[in-house]
């Protein structure tokens, strides 16, 4: 599991799958916990930035973010095969995503406690919050303003989110084209799946700083959440525009592009994102497979790509399943004789 995805703009169609699984099915209840610290370079601690609980089948079951200290924690976590993403939008660091198994009791009949500690890296573009011509975007901010806004990040960290997007607001009625207000309160709009409300913050700050990656990714991904796929393709362009090496960005558009049926497209951007990706995210795989057997009947390379992705999720828990559909995918290859 990888992009965008961020808020996990990126989700797996599994299609082989008919059926719509609820996680309560799939997953019983526990008491397990996933806990872990997200450092930056030099073991620097990051705070303030969403992390969420995945599901094999990439729908998110829970969201949190770290606190001062850069530690996260997940409680009552399910069973099964599970991925924890980081989500460091606002920074100049990548995302990140692991993946653990998780028993609802371990051998002693105790429950399972897991720790996952993240190392980010820098992108290997630039700081997307550079202006044009490289400087650093600058604002001068009103005091009264500022004081909220430090507040409202004091309120978030203690899980005071009403308080916290009270704060936000406010500084932002203070000072309208506050940026960092402005992406702050975007992100935590698609923390709470308040997608409209991300939306017209992320647009205001792309206005403030065209050359945000944040806002263009975060107005897309809220554009793509709400189902507005014709305005979050350029969106997602434009945050292209600004970083060629976001692998997110890439899935997020060949993703997109396939149920607008530019199937060309897809391809072209899936591709690219494997190629940067380095065979680290599983969905790029799936979505390529997705495209080839629904799109382009083109079965030998689905199966190369449901191949990859059991290289990159050995014990995945529908690995007979996948198995299987290599298997057919390689014989309907060889009856087209393609």
């Amino acid at each position: 599991m990888s992009t965008a995805k961020y808020p996990r703009v990126l989700y797996t169609g599994i299609f082989f799958l008919t059926l719509i699984f609820n996680s309560a099915v799939l997953f019983g209840q526990s008491a397990s916990r996933i806990n872990g610290m997200v450092f930056g370079p030099g073991r620097k601690p990051v705070p303030q930035i969403p992390v969420e609980l995945l599901s094999e089948f990439n729908t998110v079951i829970q969201r949190t973010k770290t606190d001062n200290s850069g530690r996260y924690s997940f409680n009552g976590v399910p069973s099964g095969r599970l991925a924890v993403k980081v989500l460091p939008l606002g920074t100049n660091l990548e995302e990140q995503v692991q993946e653990t198994q998780v028993a609802t009791m371990n051998v002693d009949g105790r429950a399972e406690f897991v720790q996952l500690d993240f190392e980010l890296r820098e992108r290997r573009s630039r700081d997307n919050r550079l202006g044009s011509g490289g400087t650093i975007f600058v604002q001068e901010i009103p005091e009264e303003a500022r004081k909220l806004y430090e507040a409202a990040l004091t309120e978030l960290a203690a899980k005071r989110t009403a308080a916290g997007e009270a704060n936000l607001q406010g500084a932002i009625r203070l000072f309208p084209t506050y940026y960092d207000a402005l992406t702050r309160l975007g992100l935590l709009g698609i923390e709470l799946s308040k997608f409209d409300l991300a939306r017209e913050v992320f647009s205001k700050a792309a206005a403030v700083n065209d050359r945000s990656f944040t806002a263009w990714y975060g107005l897309s991904y809220a554009d793509y959440s709400l189902n507005k796929i014709s305005t979050a393709i350029p969106e997602a362009e434009k945050a292209l525009e600004l970083d060629r090496s976001s692998v997110d960005v890439y899935l997020l558009l060949g993703i997109m592009q396939r149920r607008m049926k530019d199937y060309a497209a897809a391809e072209k951007n899936l591709l690219q994102a494997k190629k940067l990706d380095n065979g680290r995210n599983p969905d790029i795989n799936w979505n390529l497979a997705l495209l080839y057997a629904h799109n382009l009947n083109n079965y030998r390379a689905a199966a190369a790509e449901l191949e990859l992705y059991l290289k990159i999720v050995p014990t995945a828990p529908n690995k007979s399943n996948i198995e299987k559909l290599i298997t057919q995918f390689r014989q309907k290859a060889l009856e087209k004789g393609t």
